[in-house]
């Protein structure tokens, strides 16, 4: 008696906020530890037009967790597209996911206001030839005032290594 089951999995990699579509999943007959929550392969159709919620890579099992129905972006949050050119994106290896800064920078050379930033957290990157654009989740109240800056050119990204404490945003 076989204890396989046929459950879905990324048909290639899946970038964090993906749209799921019918080529982006397949269903494969595996035996897992009853510990792992993995979506049915019956249930594959339903996943199409959903989100995933973290990046998955090929072959990767879906499970409940990772995928939803929720709008994007998500409650309370913006998406802002910050344009940087080969200079400003130099080495950043930016995915979705990732913990980045916008920083904001005065409006003249001659002020003698610092910079100020806001936390965000990568959505996607296109990367061109001539200039890359990434897009950010940013808190709704603040993405006017950081588009604004991006527009005016005053924005740049700081790639961090871990999601930054609220209490260390912005206003210091």
């Amino acid at each position: 008696m076989s204890t396989s089951q046929d459950i879905v999995v990324a048909g290639h990699d899946l970038d964090a906020y993906e749209v799921i579509g019918a080529d982006d999943v397949r269903v494969v007959s595996v035996t897992l530890d009853p510990s792992v929550a993995a979506i049915p392969g019956r249930d594959a159709s339903a996943l199409i037009g959903q989100r995933v919620t973290g990046a998955v890579e090929a072959g990767g099992v879906l499970s409940p967790g990772l995928v939803s129905e929720d709008a994007f972006p998500p409650e309370g949050q913006s998406v802002v597209r910050v344009t940087l050119t080969p200079d400003q994106s130099g080495e950043l290896a930016l995915e979705p996911g990732d913990a980045v800064r916008v920083v904001v920078s005065a409006a003249t050379a001659q002020s003698d206001t610092e910079p100020t930033y806001t936390a965000a957290q990568v959505a996607a990157v296109r990367v061109g030839t001539s200039r890359t654009v990434v897009e950010v989740l940013v808190p709704h109240e603040e993405a006017v005032a950081l588009s604004d800056a991006v527009v005016a050119g005053r924005a740049s990204l700081v790639q961090d290594s871990a999601v930054i404490s609220e209490t260390t945003a912005g206003d210091e």
